[in-house]
């Protein structure tokens, strides 16, 4: 009887490693198969920088194993040719379909918060912290203003005054550049050294558009004071920290007077003599 149910445990043990020794089998069967099935996908053929758009000589197809392929891989160089990428890809980088910008969702409707409206103004390189505000930074906004009285029926500067009227606001936008990639032709990005995707050099020197407007996000009510201190004097923009709180100061105007701690009227400074253009951009010269 002892034997009968040694031999019984022995059958069911072995046929127990049969079906382990089968599941492992069919598990490295299908491993390998993965490994030795070859899949064509688009690769970059070049470092290719943020934002660049890519052409013929910027991709080409490459054959991995299935295994290594990753999601959302691109396997039709039609899909991404002339689409601007919306990050930098080193060379052989698998070219996915979440990199690429919707150019249907472009629109910056999308990207204005519940509740509020985004409101341009003017602005320079000077007004603009020397161009270093890009789209998603917070900044303050001044205006400068002359204040005085009228005599013979003209207006007459007694005395300069600055405020910051709106505090700790988004930029949507710069110009016409809603987030903060470069758009530029792939042939625009140079490559420096071995692993760099963009070099200071390649930034498209040469080819940077002027500030001219920067476009916030506004409460209705903030929009009507941006509106109204554009039409009444100088708006300028002060760059808040990344690292800031979002603190509101409710700074006072301050005049020229309280500033030099003066009795004096302050003379406005004085218009240049002439003005030479250079371009779309005048230059003051004194």
């Amino acid at each position: 009887m002892s034997n009968t149910r040694a031999l019984l445990i022995s059958l069911l043990v072995s046929v127990f490693a049969v079906i382990l020794l089968f599941i492992y089998i069919n598990s490295r069967e299908k491993e390998l198969l993965e490994m030795v099935t070859p899949i064509r996908i688009v690769v970059a053929a070049k470092d290719i920088p943020e934002g660049a758009r890519l052409d013929a000589n910027s991709v080409e197809l490459l054959e991995i194993p299935q295994k290594y392929v990753q999601p959302g891989a691109v396997s039709d160089q039609n899909r991404v040719i002339n689409r601007n990428i919306n990050v930098p890809a080193l060379k052989g980088t698998q070219l996915l379909e979440s990199m690429f910008i919707d150019t249907q969702a472009e629109g910056i409707a999308g990207r204005i918060p519940s509740g509020k409206r985004a409101f341009s103004i003017f602005v320079t390189d000077v007004t603009a912290v020397g161009e270093l505000i890009l789209p998603g930074d917070m900044v303050d906004l001044m205006v400068t203003v002359e204040v005085g009285s009228f005599q013979d029926g003209r207006g007459v500067s007694e005395e300069i005054i600055t405020r910051t009227v709106l505090e700790n606001i988004l930029v949507l936008a710069v110009n016409q550049t809603s987030s903060k990639r470069r758009v530029m032709d792939a042939a625009d990005g140079t490559q420096d050294a071995p692993g760099s995707v963009f070099s200071a050099s390649g930034q498209a020197a040469g080819k940077k558009e002027p500030f001219k407007t920067l476009t916030v996000s506004l409460t209705p009510q903030e929009t009507q004071i941006l509106n109204l201190a554009q039409e009444i004097g100088t708006l300028s923009a002060a760059l808040r920290s990344s690292w800031d709180d979002g603190k509101i100061e409710n700074l006072p105007a301050l005049s020229a007077r309280e500033l030099l701690g003066i009795s004096k009227n302050i003379i406005p400074k004085a218009q240049p003599a002439w003005m030479e253009i250079r371009g779309a951009e005048p230059f003051a010269r004194n």
